[in-house]
């Protein structure tokens, strides 16, 4: 008998025994998958995050491919081909004078048509620049800005040839020098400046209204519709009684009130400003001081430029219409111009269109569907305007891209003879008659 239990407990022992070495063998095989799996996983994750860097590194890099044949000064590089600066900070201050206009011109660039004074380099990548407007200086100054909107121009007889002259303008080539009691002629501009300051990406200083720069990844790595919408300004306040807007104050430009009025025998358009509805002259505060909150309402903002010329894209697109979350439709600059400089697939231009009638049908449509709308933004998961024209309340950028300039730009002698100052000044060459 006791044999026997003997067996029986031996044989309980070893299936005891035999389990416990299943157990075991199923948890090590269990944690060897699990573990294969975490790995797996991981790689997974790795591959896939590396994937969507690439697929946004390649997004920036089809659109800035479109700049590379531009022709730059070496700030004009960094500021629309996205390089890095080569020249190191010079290690000096450099004192530029800006002759005849400096109050006027700090109301806008160090004021910001406020009250307050603003550090102009605030923000900026270089601080080494004092900034004038002590006329006594022209003789001693580093670089010597002249405004020609008012289309004054120092006496050039007794020029110290180590400064920069450096005109500056702002307006397009057929309003240069709107505020001139005397406007000089284009000829009377030859060989007397080194460098040109204005909106052109070709400028030795440039001082566009806005740019488009690049996100450092993207904001979601698989983009939908409903993400893009959260991406858009006043989403949810666009209405769709009333789909397209404009802010006109000068009522003097023929060719866009013509086809403002053409486009509105098609479609609803709010006009806001002196030239507008009179329910809506007074909808908005005074130009360039405060900004005009009712815009954000509208599903569309047309940008009718005053100017049809080369570049000249104005604060109208980069303010009214993207910081709003509205899709500009361009009456300016050409097509090409606009596909370099501002966001893919991100404006329509009527260029496109064979007509004003054309033009209403395709927003009508597209009002209609959100998907179509929301197309015209995706850019946003990549890319971010900046504006930098100091209206409305924002930043300007112009003292800071002068002492970026002083320190960046190469140091060989420049002068505007008569063909270079022509392509800047000249509206047969750069803008549509």
């Amino acid at each position: 008998m006791y044999p026997y239990r003997f067996m029986v407990k031996q044989k309980i022992f070893k299936f005891v025994v035999v389990v416990c070495m299943c157990v075991f063998i199923l948890f090590v095989y269990s944690y060897k998958i699990s573990d294969v799996y975490g790995q797996l996983e991981k790689s997974f994750n790795k591959d896939l995050k590396e994937l969507e860097e690439n697929n946004h590194k390649s997004i920036v890099e089809q659109y800035y491919s479109q700049r590379k044949n531009l022709k730059t000064s070496n700030l004009g590089a960094i500021l629309f081909k996205n390089n890095n600066p080569t020249n190191e900070i010079k290690k000096k201050t450099f004192v530029i004078l800006i002759w005849k206009q400096w109050e006027w011109l700090k109301n806008r660039h160090v004021y910001n048509f406020g009250t307050t004074e603003n550090d102009p380099l605030d923000g900026c990548s270089v601080k080494n620049c004092k900034f004038t407007g002590d006329d006594k200086s022209l003789p001693s100054a580093d670089a010597v800005v002249v405004h020609l909107q008012r289309g004054l121009i120092p006496d050039t007889r007794n020029r110290n040839p180590r400064q920069r002259w450096i005109f500056l303008n702002d307006e397009s080539p057929l309003h240069s020098f709107s505020l001139a009691k005397n406007p000089p002629k284009i000829s009377d501009l030859y060989n007397v400046f080194n460098w040109s300051m204005t909106y052109r990406t070709d400028a030795d200083v440039p001082v566009p209204y806005g740019r488009t720069l690049p996100l450092p990844e993207a904001i979601y790595a698989h983009a939908t519709s409903e993400n893009i919408k959260e991406l858009i300004p006043y989403w949810k306040k666009k209405r769709r009684d009333a789909l397209a807007a404009i802010l006109i104050s000068n009522c003097a430009s023929t060719y866009r009130m013509t086809f403002l009025n053409e486009l509105k025998k098609y479609m609803h358009v709010d006009v806001h400003g002196k030239c507008g509805d009179k329910e809506l002259v007074k909808s908005c505060p005074g130009h360039y001081k405060s900004d005009c909150k009712v815009m954000t309402e509208y599903l569309f903002y047309l940008v009718l430029e005053n100017s049809l010329c080369h570049e000249y894209i104005t604060e109208k697109v980069f303010h009214q219409a993207y910081a709003k979350g509205s899709i500009p439709v361009i009456l300016g600059p050409p097509l090409e111009d606009c596909e370099r400089l501002l966001p893919p697939n991100s404006f329509l231009h009527v260029d496109n269109f064979k007509s004003p009638e054309d033009l209403a049908n395709e927003l009508i449509a597209l009002s209609k569907n959100d998907e179509n709308l929301v197309n015209y933004h995706i850019w946003r998961n990549d890319f971010v305007v900046k504006n930098e024209h100091g209206y409305f309340g924002t930043k300007s950028y112009h003292l800071c891209r002068l002492c970026e300039a002083m320190n960046y730009n190469d140091e060989s002698e420049s002068v505007y003879d008569e063909t270079r100052t022509k392509s800047f000044f000249d509206p047969k060459q750069t803008c549509k008659q």
